[in-house]
C-alpha cells in the first residue's frame, strides 16, 4: 500500500471514530464535503490543517498522521513528474530529415558563393522551364 493510500485510509478510521456524516464533518473542518470525499478515497491530498483538524475529531495521533501526510506529499510531487522519457523514434528521424535539410541547404549556399560562376547566368533556364515573359 502507499503512503497515499495509507493516509486515506487513516482519515477514514478517524471519520469513523469521530462518528459524524460527511456533511457534519465538513462544517467542523471547513471543508466542501466533496473535498472530504477526495481525501478520504485517496483521489486528493488534504492540507495539513484539514488533517490536524480531522485528528483533533477523531483523537489521532498528530505526530504519526505528520510522518504520514509529509510521505505522501513526496510520494505524490516525485509521481506527478516522472523522469523525462526518450523522445520517440520516429521524431528522431524528422530530427535528421530537417538536419539534412539544413546542411544540403547550407551547402548549396556555400558552393554559390565559393563558386560564383555557377550561377543561373552560366546554366539558363531550359526555354520550357522559363516563366512567362510579360
Amino acid at each position: 500500500m502507499t503512503t497515499p493510500e495509507r493516509l486515506a485510509a487513516e482519515l477514514r478510521a478517524l471519520r469513523a471514530a469521530a462518528g459524524l456524516t460527511l456533511r457534519e464533518l465538513s462544517l467542523e473542518v471547513h471543508v466542501s464535503d466533496s473535498s472530504l470525499s477526495r481525501y478520504f478515497s485517496g483521489q486528493a491530498l488534504p492540507p495539513w490543517p484539514v488533517v490536524a483538524a480531522l485528528a483533533d475529531l477523531g483523537g489521532g495521533d498528530h505526530t504519526e498522521l505528520r510522518r504520514l501526510w509529509e510521505g505522501a506529499q513526496r510520494e505524490r510531487r516525485r509521481s506527478r513528474w516522472p523522469a523525462p522519457a526518450a523522445p520517440p523514434e520516429w521524431r528522431m528521424g524528422l530530427i535528421g530529415v530537417a538536419a539534412l535539410m539544413a546542411a544540403s541547404g547550407a551547402a548549396g549556399w556555400l558552393l554559390a558563393h565559393r563558386f560564383p560562376g555557377c550561377s543561373r547566368e552560366a546554366f539558363p533556364l531550359a526555354p520550357e522551364l522559363r516563366p512567362a515573359a510579360r
